[in-house]
């Protein structure tokens, strides 16, 4: 079996309506803006964090626990361009922005969205640029976390 590999096979889009977080629209998938060409290829950093929630009970002899909330941490590491116009990623991720982190995996990044393809679908509101320290022979990124203020789909489906 070969393995499935990552490489050119993510798509990041950030969208400022959706109809649906469950079931968003192709159509409004493919006006939002791609991000997957000016991420650093290390730059889309998703973190979910589950809290345990301890439900051991006064006979018990071991301690057990279940599953409690998650937590959504959203990191993106972006490319500067050398003109503001094509600064795509600075220009996208404008701190106070709502909008929703749609991630598609698992297919060719170039393939335009359409109906039936899964997705994870983020709410988010961009937070402060944090421009990176400069190194050589690296292009100049900034930080942007993007806070979940909703709970995400992660397992959406394309309508």
């Amino acid at each position: 079996m070969a393995d499935l590999l990552g490489d050119g096979n993510v798509k990041v889009t950030y969208v400022l309506t959706l109809s649906s977080i469950t079931a968003p629209t192709a159509a409004q998938l493919n006006a939002g803006v791609d991000l997957q060409t000016v991420l650093t290829k290390e730059g889309l950093d998703i973190a979910p964090e589950q809290t345990a929630v301890d439900n051991t009970n006064l006979s018990s002899t071991s301690e057990t626990e279940r599953a409690g909330t998650t937590k959504y941490t959203i990191n993106l590491t972006v490319k500067r361009a050398s003109t503001s116009l094509l600064d795509i990623g600075y220009n996208t991720l404008v701190k106070g922005q709502d909008g929703f982190l749609c991630v598609r995996r698992n297919l060719d990044h170039a393939t335009a969205w359409v109906a039936g393809q899964n997705a994870e679908v983020y709410p988010v509101q961009c937070g402060v640029q944090k421009d990176q320290p400069p190194k050589l022979n690296e292009p100049q990124t900034f930080m942007s976390q993007l806070f979940n203020h909703t709970a995400p789909e992660t397992r959406a489906i394309v309508a």
